[in-house]
């Protein structure tokens, strides 16, 4: 493609003035041959005035892309950095044969986009204003991976002809595949598997969708193409893709390396069966399971970690409908400062109002607040499997105001960093305690204090009251009828309500 056009170099400006025909002429008659000659050269093109524009193919010689290689400033003061990215390129038939070391460096047209080229494939290179530009790459094989074809641009020395297809850091992959393109789509597309397309959920069948909607604008990245097919089952896509040549790929949620998307309207099918837990009740109950599969305006972000940042600022998370995490493994948080937690939500399972529950997988459970009723004070409820025990190490306490009461459901109990312990309820009931080292005693039942107290004052009153002790050969002092047998006997039967257990 050229075309001629108004030259740009002020060097080369015309004065402006026409041919003069001699004014004998003017009145009539045939004109003389100068004058024909003059009006002839009048006609055609000025190459002063004007530039010969074209866009010819190039092969790329070499790109400054490394600081040892760029050249040095005039003045040997450092290196010309307004020439880094700028390539060596031999036009395939204007420069055709020319040595590389007689070409000048070319940079790229556009300021705001760059697509490098690689040694050995071939740009179209426009020259305005005096200065070459080089644009896009000449898509030779229909392959986003590269368009390596060296030698299209005349003789190559034997250096040059060695290092056909061998680079320093890129490797050609003739698997990368281009991106299957839909109907009005713009795809952006790297040599790695990596792409971006500005797309739309307008073709039944698309990414896994079978519904067809027509106003569904979508973006899809992803960087990695089907770099984990074989965790999915998807190797024989794969296979497919070797056995047939240039055959175009679609993104996976899945399969592909990492992925963002953004839609509309879509069905997004991401396979969670490896990432979700294995026992989701609140997600169920409280997030009904919403997956991406459901389609609707979202975003899914797939990868093997994602890692969000905030250097200076914050991380803050709002959702009109509930926020749910569920994981196969442990979910921690690290708070130098302290964690506050405001709930004023459901969030148990049989649905009552407000609080915090946590459950471990032994069933042990801590709800804090959830049992106020009609703006009634919240409850704070500790569980777990029988036997249950709170151990506190020697500088551990249990503080509260006035009247508060810890609730203990049965066979709860209270152990030390020693072995001692104090136990509510169990085989033995009531409440019992143990003193480590004190085996001859075993588990033993607590008594009721003031109840101990009024039986032993009753028994020594009883004991003081005597005045004669009944002996076979008699009394062995004053006869009395106070106490008598039946008294100590009632006494006695009183001890068994010392012990704190149940009747």
């Amino acid at each position: 493609m050229a075309y001629w056009g108004k030259n740009s170099s002020p060097a080369s400006k015309s004065t402006g003035k026409r041919p003069i025909v001699p004014s004998q002429e003017k009145t009539g008659g045939l004109p003389k041959t100068a004058t024909v000659r003059g009006l002839i050269k009048q006609s055609i093109p000025n190459p002063k005035e004007n530039e010969f524009y074209e866009l010819e193919m190039a092969e790329v010689i070499s790109i400054f892309l490394d600081e040892d290689e760029l050249p040095e400033l005039e003045d040997g003061s450092d290196k010309d950095w307004k020439k880094f990215g700028n390539i060596i390129a031999r036009k395939v038939n204007s420069e055709r044969d020319e040595k590389p070391e007689t070409l000048t460096p070319i940079r790229p047209l556009d300021p705001f986009k760059y697509s490098y080229p690689l040694r050995g494939e071939y740009v179209i290179v426009v020259t305005y204003n005096g200065e070459q530009f080089y644009i896009n790459n000449v898509n030779f094989f229909g392959d986003p991976n590269n368009s390596v074809s060296p030698g299209g641009s005349g003789a190559q020395d034997e250096d040059s002809v060695d290092e056909f297809f061998i680079y320093e850091h890129f490797e050609i992959d003739q698997d990368i595949r281009r991106l299957w393109p839909y109907q009005g789509d713009n795809i952006i597309q790297g040599r790695w598997g990596n792409s971006i397309r500005l797309g739309s959920h307008i073709i039944p069948g698309s990414h896994g969708d079978d519904t067809e909607k027509p106003d569904s604008p979508n973006i899809l990245l992803r960087a990695g193409q089907l770099v984990d097919a074989s965790k999915f089952g998807k190797n024989g896509v794969v296979q497919n893709l070797k056995d047939t040549e240039k055959k175009p790929v679609e993104e996976d949620i899945n399969s592909d390396g990492s992925s963002i998307w953004m839609t509309t309207d879509q069905s997004v099918k991401l396979d969670i069966k490896n990432t979700n837990a294995l026992s989701h009740d609140y997600m169920t109950s409280l997030q009904s399971d919403d997956q991406p599969k459901n389609g609707g305006k979202q975003i899914v972000i797939n990868s093997d970690r994602i890692t969000f940042n905030s250097k200076e600022g914050k991380i803050l998370g709002f959702s009109h409908d509930g926020i749910g995490f569920s994981t196969q493994k442990s979910f921690s948080v690290d708070a130098d400062d302290g964690m506050k937690m405001n709930s004023g939500g459901a969030t148990s399972m049989d649905m009552v109002p407000g609080g915090i529950s946590l459950i471990t997988p032994g069933n042990s459970r801590l709800d804090l607040g959830g049992g106020g009723e009609e703006g009634g004070a919240d409850k704070i409820y500790l569980s777990s499997e029988c036997p249950s025990f709170l151990s506190l190490d020697d500088k551990a306490h249990l503080e509260s105001c006035d009247g508060a009461i810890v609730h203990l459901d049965d066979c709860a109990g209270m152990k030390d960093n020693q072995g001692s312990f104090l136990r509510i309820g169990g085989k033995a009931l009531g409440i019992t305690g143990y003193v480590k080292e004190r085996d001859d005693m075993g588990q033993q039942h607590l008594v009721y204090g003031e109840a101990l107290t009024d039986i032993l004052d009753e028994l020594i009153t009883s004991i003081l009251n005597i005045t004669a002790i009944p002996t076979g050969a008699g009394p062995s002092g004053p006869i009395s009828a106070t106490p008598s047998f039946a008294d100590f006997e009632s006494i006695r039967a009183k001890l068994c309500d010392l012990l704190m257990k149940p009747e």
